[in-house]
């Protein structure tokens, strides 16, 4: 990050977001670059199943895995918590990153488990 003094604030370019922003807003602006990426993180492992546990019976991971699998392929929703939008945060390209999930074995079963059609969705 490159930086320099305006005023009574110090004022630096935060690496991909490309804004400038004084030392705690870029804090802020890490931090939250962190969740969305644990969110992004934690969705991908739903959209594998691999989130059974004591709580979560057979059942539920199959709920939950389809419902990561509709919002990495199929929301089209121009809202701020999609996976496109959250992706354009993160500098991610969220079409090559659905054809690269697609790749993934376990994502690939559970798309057919979930009888979502695998050619589907990107675009």
């Amino acid at each position: 990050m490159s930086g320099k003094r305006i005023g009574s604030f110090d004022v630096r370019r935060s690496g991909s977001w490309g804004i400038l922003c004084d030392s705690a807003v870029c804090e802020i602006a890490q931090r939250l670059k962190r969740l969305w990426i644990a969110v992004l993180h934690q969705a991908i492992e739903d959209a594998k199943g691999y989130t059974r546990s004591a709580e979560n019976p057979a059942s539920s991971v199959e709920g939950l895995q389809r419902e990561a699998l509709i919002w990495i392929f199929y929301d089209r929703s121009g809202a701020g918590n999609s996976f496109r939008a959250i992706c354009d945060l993160l500098d991610i390209d969220a079409d090559q990153a659905r054809q690269h999930l697609r790749r993934v074995p376990a994502i690939r079963r559970g798309l057919r488990r979930a009888r979502l059609d695998v050619g589907q969705g990107e675009g």
